[in-house]
């Protein structure tokens, strides 16, 4: 039997590149990673911090590549974000190049995400 699909937006796989800061944070470290899908709803990313506790609430900037006939010079986007869940990847096939410790971060937006002026 097919399991239902419980999520309320449909997933696109796309990688963008990804920084955010933990809002509240006295440091305000800079964190980045790459997306690996987005929705109207959220987004999943991965990196190489595992920092991340669920409930935490991340102010996160994605880069948008030029885009021919839609964003000429490119763009940002940001959002405010609560971390759903995150979880150490573990991947046997990982490239030597690549840090072996990889972190899946899975996010809600508190807000729709607004191109950066």
């Amino acid at each position: 039997m097919r399991r239902s699909e419980k999520r309320k937006y449909r997933r696109l796989p796309i990688k963008l590149d990804l920084s955010c800061r933990k809002v509240g944070s006295a440091a305000g470290k800079l964190y980045i990673g790459s997306t690996v899908n987005v929705s109207p709803g959220g987004l999943y990313f991965e990196t190489a911090a595992g920092t991340f506790k669920p409930g935490s609430l991340l102010e996160i900037k994605l880069s948008i590549p030029p885009t021919a006939g839609l964003l000429e010079f490119g763009g940002r986007i940001s959002a405010l974000a609560r971390v759903l869940r995150a979880n150490s990847i573990c991947d046997s096939h990982t490239d030597s190049n690549l840090s072996p410790d990889r972190y899946g971060v899975a996010l809600e937006f508190c807000r729709p995400p607004k191109l950066c002026t």
